[in-house]
């Protein structure tokens, strides 16, 4: 009974986004390609990435892609949504308590209730523009930032329809599982993961909650190696990235989630399955050796979980097209960071 109530509440708010949200959805030229990709057939779980949805300092407004987004997703109609981080325009000292309320008041009537409306939830991860982890002199150099991050993140809790193993630092590094997932958010705002955070991670992943029949991410906003022109250096990229990517392959971690590089790319590092999630909103990049800015973009991921086969499709926010794996180069590759080789995206999960 509680089940059909809850599906009969998301078809009467999926309707009602439909006659308002979905109006320009429903007027682009190649909604048809979209619909036949939409109603395919759907996995057990089906999941939607998104990351970079802020947009210039302090700003309390977001790109039209933002909302377009937000349209396929009432269309998609995931179970969940992760955000791979940058979620506000932070990251800038001079910003106001009153000023870094009014972004966290915005994302929350813009994104995060429209979603939750429809009872798809959300785990977030928190990004360099959200509550960036950078250090000087031991301390945080945006430490209002992360203070007014977690008042928000804490206030949303109980609303983001999560199972939480571990949140002692929630929404910073915590665990999750639902129903054949389990997911471990680290944070990342910044190119320092620590030992300490490091050893969290282990033991995280160790959990006596964590099923072998689960799908098991690992998300954090800056990626493991370098994917976009003009990232490719220090401070944007994890340190030591290799020994991180040894311990998640060492605890059978399916995929690496991040963003941050602002161009989307499913990926292989040493073995390890990693997906660098497209912007959602302002700046997409270029990956290395292309010419052509990346669209902005979402990722959906349908599992199936008798045979543990995953299907990832990625849509274009310009066209609503499926946006084609040929397109992107084989392989990755920036002086001083590790090579990174493009994958499938259809694979099979637990192996």
């Amino acid at each position: 009974m509680q089940t059909s109530r809850r599906l009969f509440l998301r078809l009467l708010a999926t309707t009602a986004v439909s006659r308002g949200l979905l109006h320009a959805v429903q007027a682009a030229p190649n909604q048809k390609t979209f619909k036949a990709v939409a109603a395919s057939e759907r996995g057990d779980l089906r999941l939607a990435l998104i990351s970079d949805l802020n947009g210039p300092y302090g700003s309390t407004r977001y790109n039209p892609t933002v909302a377009k987004g937000l349209d396929l997703l009432s269309e998609l109609k995931p179970d969940l949504v992760l955000c791979a981080g940058d979620m506000v325009a932070g990251q800038k000292i001079s910003l106001t308590n009153s000023q870094l309320e009014g972004m966290w008041s915005s994302f929350q009537s813009t994104i995060l209730n429209p979603l939750l409306k429809q009872e798809i939830g959300m785990i977030p991860t928190m990004g360099n523009h959200d509550a960036s982890s950078q250090t000087a002199a031991s301390r945080y150099v945006f430490a209002r930032e992360r203070q007014q991050a977690e008042t928000f993140w804490e206030r949303q809790k109980n609303r983001l329809g999560l199972e939480f193993i571990d949140a002692k630092q929630y929404p910073f590094q915590f665990s999750v599982k639902q129903p054949g997932l389990f997911v471990v958010v680290i944070d990342a705002s910044s190119a320092t993961v620590d030992r300490g955070q490091r050893r969290w991670l282990e033991q995280a992943l160790d959990s006596t909650s964590r099923s072998p029949e689960d799908f098991c991410v690992v998300m954090g906003h800056l990626p493991l190696t370098a994917i976009s022109v003009g990232r490719d250096r220090a401070g944007e990229c994890i340190e030591d990235a290799l020994n991180l990517t040894d311990l998640m392959q060492r605890h059978r971690v399916d995929l690496y989630v991040s963003g941050h590089h602002h161009a989307w790319y499913p990926g292989e590092l040493t073995g390890q399955r990693v997906l660098s999630l497209g912007a959602m909103g302002n700046g997409p990049r270029r990956l290395l050796g292309t010419q052509r800015t990346s669209d902005p973009s979402i990722t959906l991921l349908d599992l199936f979980q008798a045979t543990k086969a995953v299907r990832e499709t990625t849509f274009s926010l310009k066209t609503l097209e499926p946006i084609s794996l040929d397109s992107l180069p084989k392989q990755l590759s920036a002086k001083s960071f590790p090579t990174l080789d493009r994958r499938d995206n259809n694979w099979s999960y637990g192996s």
